[in-house]
């Protein structure tokens, strides 16, 4: 937002916070004119052919443990190595988190998460990661984000297999021309994305 305020001072821009499903809605319906989120297990078939999407980031998945949840030295670690731990999540208003872990436990480890502990903030997952509730699966750029207090709660293991990543969207309507100043909007994003 700073990059872009500096490239465009006269634009205004309003920030929502929503989850996945009310952000396809508004989209949809026309109240915002760009989602961005974790869109991956969110899109109904006929709303992805009313919706069109640019990649903003692909980050590796990293997963989280309690510092007394050591995996055996030089291990590589996978998904279904976690298949019988608990797992931790963010409130389901929480841009849709949830439901892109239960698709991502399936599609990459094959098998269904037991979620055991909602929280509804990121200080809460380093709090209950490290006081042994669960792991915590996760894409990279956010953890590194907060890495001091995550590198405090617990121990991280990136992901090996080839699917294990998550990929940051934004959408917008497809019948609405995408708008020169949303299009710099974007690639503004994208520039400042890879270069953290």
């Amino acid at each position: 937002m700073a990059r872009f305020r500096e490239q465009h001072p006269l634009v205004e821009i309003t920030l929502l916070r929503m989850n996945i499903r009310a952000q396809v809605e508004a989209v949809l319906n026309g109240s915002v004119m760009l989602g961005i989120g974790l869109y991956g297990y969110a899109l109904e078939e006929e709303e992805e052919e009313q919706i069109s999407t640019r990649l903003l980031l692909r980050s590796p998945v990293i997963v989280v443990c309690p510092k007394n949840r050591r995996l055996p030295e030089g291990t590589v670690p996978k998904l279904i190595d976690f298949r019988h731990d608990r797992f931790l999540s963010i409130s389901p208003d929480y841009f849709g988190y949830e439901q892109w872990l239960r698709g991502f436990c399936k599609r990459v480890g094959g098998f269904e998460p037991n979620i055991a502990t909602l929280t509804n903030s990121p200080e809460g997952l380093t709090g209950m990661v490290a006081a042994g509730h669960g792991v915590f699966v996760g894409p990279e750029i956010g953890i590194r984000a907060r890495q001091e207090s995550w590198r405090a709660a617990g121990d991280f293991y990136p992901l090996t297999e080839p699917e294990s990543h998550c990929e940051l969207l934004a959408i917008w309507k497809k019948q609405r021309p995408m708008e020169p100043i949303i299009s710099n909007f974007l690639d503004v994003s994208v520039a400042e994305l890879k270069s953290r």
